[in-house]
This record gives structure tokens, sequence and C-alpha cells, in this order.
């Protein structure tokens, strides 16, 4: 059995109710429970709990089977100022007593203004934040608990800025998002969806026949359009800090799928064998930004 204190710190960001059912399978299985305690901070997709107390109940039972876990709020990709009141549902949820999430993660200049001032919310900085190098680091600093290094950097620059003193998180496992659409791409095809009220899914096909999964947002009216396959870093993983927490970022995922990714990347101290999810790819991790 491996030694607790030696595990690699890991995050899961979760955004259907499949993925949190995906955690709880997880948590009950006798073969993970040494990896229990390396999961450090669990995102969850802010429209799935708000207003729904069956999923914040069940949420509150998974806190029991990760001890060391902050729960955080995963805020919309896209606010606008008609979301104002939306924000303000999120404070006052936040605020009430015994309340299990301790603060929200967003890229949104919007959604980050507006909770800055509330001494009570921690706030961790997204990907899409723009967080690229020192000069902005000292600026987000002041205003943030945290924050998770770009996806358009190269890996040896990436690296570099992991050690700049900041409490970073790395994304090595998730699709990467190629395009936020207020063009809602459902709507385009057929009809609205909030007004027909069919949840199916909704995707584009490429150049390269290739299938392109798109997230469709009604509730804040905007697509996330995201890649064919999803970026693994589980070969790139020892050219960076020892400390640095991994996030494992679920978007598209089933209940299943979740689960073996979970058990692929924390059921050892380094990911062995083949990835469960076979094709991906590993970003700009060796290409860089143009």
């Amino acid at each position: 059995m491996h030694n607790l204190a030696s595990r690699h710190p890991y995050h899961i960001s979760v955004r259907s109710y499949e993925q949190l059912l995906a955690l709880k399978d997880f948590a009950q299985s006798p073969k993970y429970k040494v990896s229990l305690e390396c999961v450090r901070r669990i995102y969850v997709y802010a429209d799935l709990v708000l207003g729904n107390e069956k999923l914040v109940q069940l949420c509150k039972e998974l806190d029991e089977a990760f001890p060391n876990s902050k729960w955080i709020l995963l805020l919309p990709e896209v606010i606008r100022a008609k979301d104002i009141p939306y924000l303000k549902e999120i404070a006052n949820f936040l605020s009430e007593k015994n309340c299990l999430f301790s603060g929200i993660c967003s890229g949104s200049l919007e959604a980050i203004g507006y909770f800055v001032g509330h001494s009570n919310i921690e706030i961790y900085g997204d990907h899409n934040l723009y967080l690229w190098n020192s000069a902005a680091l000292s600026f987000w600093a002041k205003k943030l608990s945290g924050g998770c290094l770009p996806l358009e950097l190269h890996g040896s620059e990436l690296a570099k800025l992991a050690t700049l003193p900041f409490a970073w998180e790395k994304i090595v496992y998730g699709r990467i998002p190629m395009m936020l659409s207020a063009n809602c791409v459902a709507k385009t095809n057929h009809a609205c969806k909030k007004e027909t009220g069919k949840d199916e899914s909704v995707s584009l096909i490429d150049r390269m026949n290739k299938k392109l999964p798109v997230l469709t947002n009604c509730q804040h009216c905007f697509n996330v359009i995201y890649n064919s396959v999803p970026l693994s870093l589980h070969g790139e993983l020892s050219k960076y800090p020892e400390n640095l927490p991994y996030r494992l970022q679920f978007t598209t995922e089933n209940q299943a799928e979740s689960k073996e990714v979970l058990g692929f990347f924390l059921s050892h101290e380094v990911p062995q064998g083949k990835p469960p999810y076979g094709e991906y790819t590993t970003g700009r991790e060796k290409a860089g930004v143009q």
C-alpha cells in the first residue's frame, strides 16, 4: 500500500450528475480507498447544484469520503450583466450556515470582480484567466486564493511559471474548449432547446470528420465547443514541481468513463498502462502559443 502522505495532490472538476455518481462509485470501491486522501479540491459546476438540495446533499455525503477536500463552485464560462441576480444567489448560497462550499472558480473578469469584495469567499482563477507571466500574477495574487496554469503555454514555460510563489494547479486531463459561442449551435441547427424542452446532445463534425462535443448552457445562453479528444498529460508529469496539484477536468464523460479516468490517474502515484480513453492530445504542451 502507498504511503498516503507521499501521494500526489489532485483536484477534480465535475459538471454533471453522472460525474458526481462516478465520484461516489470511486469512493465506495475498496481498491481505491488509498487514493481518497490525495484529493484536495473538488469543483462542482454551479448550475448543477444551485437550488438543487438533492445534489447538495450528495456532495455532503461525498465530503465524508474525501476528508482533505475543499468544495468549490465552478462558475459558467460566460457571465453577463443580466447574470448579476445569479451571482447574488451564489453569494447568498455560500454565506448560508454550514455551507459545504467555500468559494468559486472562474475565468470571467465579471464574476471575479463581483466576488472580490466578499472577504468570506475564496476565489480561484480558472485556466482561461490571464495568468501567463509574473506581471499578471503580481496583479492577481492580491485578489485570488489560487489559480490554474493556462492551457496555451509551452510545457517548459508552464514549468517555470509553476515555480513562482502562488497556489497553482495544472490540468492534466480534460477536453480543451476550442470556442465559446453565443451563437447557439442547437438553435441554428434546429430550435432552441430551452423552448422545446429537449435536452439532446449536440456535436459538430469538422473537416477531418472529427466529432466535436458541444455543451449548450441554456440558462446563460452560450455554447462551449470542445476538442474531439481529451487532453491527457499522463506522460508529461515529471517536468512539474512535485507539490503541484494535478486537475482532472470532466466535461462530457458519463459515469463509467469518469470512474475509469479517476482510477487511471489516482490508483497509482504515477499513471500506469494505457489510458482508458484511447486517443488523446497533449495540447500545447510541446508546441506552445504562436
